[in-house]
């Protein structure tokens, strides 16, 4: 699962490089805001309806991302496994989801094709 890394984004430019259909939901997962000039990292995962982001790539993008930035890290996908969720909490990641999951890496690996 491919993921696009921005290391360091302005918050006040991190709705603009969101899908359409994530950026009211960015509002919702942040009713605190961000930052507008500080910088963040935002870590966009595959986005599509069936999408379910397990650990695996998370971990990667996590050790491909090293220190985030000051402002800290947004993580976005269509909905994220146990493991994926407790990965980007130790990093005191702030999730914007478009489904809460009840997923497990293992339900997920079943489910694919």
């Amino acid at each position: 699962m491919k993921v696009t890394i921005y290391a360091r984004l302005a918050g006040s430019r991190v709705a603009n490089v969101l899908p359409p259909g994530y950026r009211p939901l960015l509002a919702e997962a942040l009713p605190e805001g961000l930052d507008p000039a500080a910088p963040h990292s935002v870590l966009l995962f595959a986005h599509a309806a069936r999408d379910v982001v397990p650990s695996a790539p998370v971990r990667r993008a996590l050790r491909r991302l090293g220190e985030p930035a000051a402002g800290g890290i947004v993580a976005v996908g269509t909905t994220f496994t146990a493991e994926a969720l407790a990965l980007l909490a130790e990093r005191g990641a702030r999730v914007v989801a478009m489904r809460p999951g009840r997923w497990t890496d293992e339900s997920a690996h079943a489910r694919q094709p």
